[in-house]
C-alpha cells in the first residue's frame, strides 16, 4: 500500500489532468477549431503533471515546451500587432521550467533562460514599433535580471554550506 501522502499526490495530479482535459472539451464546443490547437497544452499538462508526480526534472522540460507551443497556438490570430506570440509562448515555456523548478524543488538549472530570452525577446521584435522599441532599448535589463537570479541562488547555496 502507497503511503498516504503519495496518494494525495496522485489524486492532485489525475484531478488536474481530468480538468485540462474538461475545459478543453468544454472550450471546444464554444470555439471552432479549438480542440486543433488545444492539444499541445493538454499532453504539456500530462507531463507537468507527471513532474509534479514523480519530481522527474526529464518529464518537465517536454511539458513547459508543449504547454508554450499550445499557448502559441491558441493565442495565434487573438492577440494583433504584439508580437510574434509563437516565440513568445515558446520563449516563455523554457522560462516556466527555471522558474518551476526553482519554486518546486529550491534548485534548477539556468540553461532554459538563454533560449527562453532569445525566443521572448525575438518574438517582440515582430511587434508594433512600440514593442520594438521598447526591446531595442530594454533588452539589457533581462541580462541584468538573469544575473540577479544567478547571483542570488549562489549567495543561497553559499549561506547553507556555512551554517
Amino acid at each position: 500500500m502507497k503511503p498516504l501522502a503519495t496518494q494525495g499526490q496522485g489524486r492532485i495530479s489525475v484531478g488536474a489532468v481530468l480538468i485540462v482535459i474538461g475545459l478543453m472539451l468544454l472550450a471546444s464546443q464554444f470555439v471552432e477549431g479549438f480542440a486543433d490547437r488545444a492539444w499541445p497544452v493538454v499532453i504539456g499538462g500530462v507531463f507537468v503533471a507527471g513532474y509534479f508526480y514523480r519530481k522527474a526534472y526529464g518529464l518537465l522540460i517536454p511539458g513547459c515546451i508543449l504547454l508554450g507551443i499550445g499557448a502559441g497556438n491558441l493565442a495565434q490570430g487573438s492577440i494583433r500587432d504584439f508580437g510574434d506570440f509563437n516565440s513568445i509562448a515558446l520563449g516563455l515555456g523554457f522560462i516556466a521550467i527555471f522558474v518551476i523548478a526553482a519554486l518546486y524543488e529550491g534548485r534548477t538549472h539556468w540553461w532554459p533562460l538563454i533560449p527562453g530570452g532569445i525566443l521572448v525577446i525575438q518574438g517582440l521584435q515582430e511587434g508594433s514599433q512600440a514593442v520594438r522599441d521598447l526591446v531595442a532599448v530594454g533588452w539589457p535589463v533581462i541580462l541584468i535580471l538573469i544575473g540577479l537570479i544567478l547571483l542570488s541562488g549562489a549567495l543561497r547555496a553559499t549561506g547553507r554550506r556555512s551554517v
